[in-house]
């Protein structure tokens, strides 16, 4: 399992001066009378020891929290509270940091200061993240963006778009990453804001560092350095340089890697880093491990761990433990490898489980439906001002022609008829907009969690997928991952298709995930029994008449490249495979997914060799049934295994193609009637 640890840059600086000249002419402006103005001041002060010795400008803090105190000014008090936060984020007290935060944000909201709220959204946002609480991250994060666009802050977008391209990344959906992350590299561009495109550089350069692009890492990193060194910023040189070290440790030049981690831990130490001391010490320690010296890969670790329990850091914890796991395990101490293992995947299960995927995903569709309700708010608002000139201009006719009564009010009849009538109209459009707009969207989700298209690649390099919804959301999904040395892949099809369909897929592939990941040994039968399992427990399908009989079928193979086996199980989905001239079909049990009447038991559990060439085929059954051709009649399995038969010498996009080009020249004007799916995979 490949570990990679590199520190991303999550700020939000207001003003910054870094010179210690600009800190001494702001303390000779503490002589003034007006105390509000005192804390402004203090707030600067401490504002430049952020970047550097954060510790020495808490002080400064602390008296501006005294005055303004004494002072009934609340949104001072506010902006003391929000930057105390920051300091208690960045020392690595994060329970203090929300609460101050919190504090902030209430005051803002009573005063109707909205920048002060979507601030301290922001912030919050940034502290739950480095506590691996990302489903509470991203909601704060959405209502800080929500908060923006309303108010058209160009630059808190950009901020926002930050922390959300973070977030994204830390889900390992790196392109959606990147897209944020670019999105606002564009605003802090126009407006010049050198310190925030520094950070983006920063965090684009650890993007591609997991995407294996190692010269965009290094351009990137250096970008960030020279802006922020040009700044004066010595917290984010700091950070900056420790992601350049770790490119050295991965280019092999090991010593000089460790030599520049001795000199950021005493920096960090300085400075009063405490979280990123943690990093710092397993950063060490992976490294001594990478050399062989155990002991003082374990010391460092240890020395790490302590200080990420102290500041609760979840993900630190994790890396600790995976790493300790792996040390044990190489001492053939099996008993202690056992057990950081498992403390490693209980920390990263509470990370990343399915729950919490969903639950963004939730929180997403919320923020596009407070978005549209404000949309339709501003229209009404618009209207009645509207309504509001026609009376005017009504009541003014009628005084004007009070000798045409008769005939105003037949018009007036006329028109409140029509307007009745264009008002229906304009119901049923927005109705049918609204839910066209849900199912949109839910598209936009249900593509989202598809494996990506670069993914797909790494994993299987010569395939095609040939994937085409009958609607606008699908009840056909592919599911494709990768587990020790295995290549899993599934074509699946679930009752239905359409909304309800594609209510099942999402069952279904959050199952497959669910079930593969705590699978320690990996059989095709098996997996399907469970999804069975799953199935009918969530849909509390018991066999009584009346119930709900959906379901799924499914094709699913396991491939195991290095021993050149294969494995197949399907539920009425079965799979081909060509070798040469030869065409194997294997066939599926005859049941689904799901409850039904003629269950036999266990699945079947197929395995044969493979080798070097052959081609394996899944698919569900929307090709096949389509109607079309002179006759308007199925196209039918024999004539599709004559197809794949004839376009097996083919390259694997051409294959794609031809299905593609014989589907639509057979389904001719006839409407698809359900979702296509085919897959090919060549070994």
């Amino acid at each position: 399992m490949k570990r990679v640890f590199l520190f991303l840059l999550l700020l939000f600086p207001g003003i910054l001066f870094s010179q210690t000249t600009e800190i001494d002419s702001l303390k000779l402006l503490l002589n003034r009378q007006d105390d509000s103005v005192k804390v402004h001041i203090l707030i600067d002060i401490y504002e430049n020891y952020e970047q550097g010795k954060i510790l020495l400008g808490k002080e400064y803090l602390d008296q501006a929290s005294k005055i303004a105190g004494k002072l009934d000014n609340e949104l001072l008090k506010a902006t003391v509270l929000l930057n105390l936060g920051k300091f208690y984020n960045i020392t690595g007290n994060f329970e203090k940091a929300i609460s101050q935060m919190n504090k902030s944000k209430e005051i803002c909201e009573k005063e109707n200061y909205f920048k002060g709220v979507g601030s301290a959204y922001i912030n919050l946002g940034n502290t739950y993240e480095k506590q691996g609480k990302y489903n509470e991250a991203m909601d704060c994060l959405i209502k800080a963006l929500s908060i923006y666009e309303t108010t058209d802050d160009s630059l808190s977008i950009a901020k926002t778009y930050l922390n959300l391209g973070l977030l994204y990344f830390r889900q390992n959906d790196f392109s959606k990453s990147m897209e944020l992350y670019n999105k606002s590299l564009v605003i802090r561009k126009k407006i010049d804001d050198k310190a925030g495109m520094a950070l983006l550089y920063n965090n684009m350069a650890i993007v591609n560092y997991y995407l294996e692009d190692y010269d965009n890492v290094r351009s990137y990193f250096e970008n960030a350095y020279e802006i922020y060194v040009e700044l004066g910023h010595l917290r984010q040189q700091l950070m900056t340089l420790s992601n350049l070290t770790e490119i050295l440790n991965i280019l092999g030049q090991k010593e000089k890697a460790l030599n520049s981690y001795y000199k950021i831990l005493e920096l960090e130490k300085e400075l009063g880093h405490k979280g990123e001391q943690a990093q710092t010490y397993i950063l060490i320690g992976d490294l001594y491990k990478s050399r062989g010296d155990m002991e003082n890969a374990k010391k460092h670790l240890y020395l790490g761990l302590e200080i990420a329990k102290e500041v609760g850091a979840l993900v630190e914890i994790g890396d600790v433990y995976y790493i300790l796991s792996q040390i044990y395990k190489d001492e053939f101490n099996y008993k202690k490898a056992l057990e950081y293992h498992e403390l490693f995947f209980a920390i990263n299960d509470s990370l990343f489980n399915s729950e919490k995927s969903r639950q963004i995903q939730e929180i997403e569709t919320q923020y596009e439906t407070k978005k549209k309700e404000q949309q339709i708010k501003n229209l009404e608002n618009e209207k009645t001002i509207k309504d509001l000139k026609i009376k005017k201009q009504k009541n003014f006719s009628i005084f004007l022609l009070s000798g045409f009564v008769s005939i105003f009010i037949f018009l007036l009849i006329l028109f409140s008829q029509i307007k009745r009538i264009r008002k229906r109209n304009s119901l049923l459009a927005y109705q049918k907009k609204q839910i066209t707009d849900s199912i949109e969207y839910a598209s936009r989700i249900q593509t989202a969690i598809l494996p990506p298209a670069d993914y797909i690649l790494r994993v299987i390099p010569e395939h095609f997928i040939l994937y085409k919804p009958r609607d606008i959301v699908s009840g056909d999904f592919y599911w494709i991952t990768h587990k020790d040395d295995k290549i899993i892949v599934a074509a699946v099809d679930c009752t239905g298709h359409g909304v309800p369909g594609a209510f099942m897929s999402m069952l279904g592939f959050a199952f497959l995930n669910e079930i593969v990941n705590k699978e320690t040994e990996l059989k095709a039968n098996s997996i399907l029994n469970q999804l069975r399992d799953y199935v009918k427990k969530s849909l509390h399908q018991t066999g009584k008449e009346d119930e709900a009989k959906d379901g799924m079928d499914i094709a699913l193979c396991i491939i195991d490249p290095d021993k050149q086996k294969l494995q197949y199980s399907g539920a009425y989905n079965p799979m081909y495979l060509i070798r040469g001239e030869d065409f194997i079909s294997l066939k599926a049990d005859r049941m689904p997914i799901g409850i039904h009447i003629i269950e036999k038991g266990p699945f079947t559990n197929h395995e044969i060799d493979i080798q070097k060439g052959d081609i394996i085929y899944i698919f569900t059954d929307g090709y096949i049934d389509q109607f079309g051709g002179p006759n308007s009649r199925k196209f039918k399995l024999v004539p599709f295994q004559e197809l794949l038969i004839s376009i097996k010498d083919k390259s694997m996009s051409e294959q794609k193609e031809i299905l593609e080009e014989e589907f639509f020249k057979w389904k001719g004007d006839h409407d698809q009637i359900d979702d296509i799916l085919v897959m090919g995979i060549k070994i």
